[in-house]
């Protein structure tokens, strides 16, 4: 029945499972490191969402897809299937824990997605705007890191001990 939609089954499951697997141990590992000290873990150690980046990437390849509604569509043809099911079930879960494990970080650091009071929203960043590289702890523009021809994923934190 799986050659019915076209995708194998066990290429999906193992491909969850796998998902699943490195997702929990980073999570696992970020929830650790934030025990410890969320003032160290959002600076230093929030790298670990980058290995979650890595490893849904590497799942959308595995499954020859771009993006999460393709995923998705290909799990919901195979979603009676009970060893698909109870992979994407574990992967819903998880989605669900890394938002509470994230929302508990914002929390306890009191941050908001809200816009400060007084504070202006930019329509537009300089590409002379001055940053801290994460990697290398060094000065740089953004307009060093546009133009190079790659895809971009920029995180930019906030450091607000300046505020009253």
């Amino acid at each position: 029945m799986a050659e019915d939609v076209g995708f194998p089954e066990e290429t999906l499951t193992r491909s969850l499972r796998l998902l699943v697997s490195l997702g929990q141990i980073l999570l696992q590992n970020a929830q650790q490191e934030a025990a410890a000290s969320l003032e160290t873990f959002l600076p230093h150690k929030i790298t670990t969402l980058f290995g979650l980046i890595t490893a849904g990437g590497n799942f959308y390849r595995s499954i020859g897809v771009k993006t999460k509604g393709e995923a998705e569509a290909i799990w919901q043809k195979l979603y009676h299937r009970p060893a698909v099911r109870e992979q994407v079930e574990e992967l819903l879960k998880l989605e669900n824990e890394w938002d509470s494990f994230l929302q508990s970080v914002d929390k306890g650091l009191q941050l908001t997605d809200e816009q400060l009071p007084g504070a202006k929203t930019a329509d537009s960043l300089s590409p002379d705007s001055l940053f801290t590289g994460a990697r290398s702890g060094q000065s740089v523009t953004l307009g060093q890191f546009l133009g190079q021809g790659q895809k971009l994923l920029l995180v930019l934190l906030g450091h607000f001990g300046w505020l009253p």
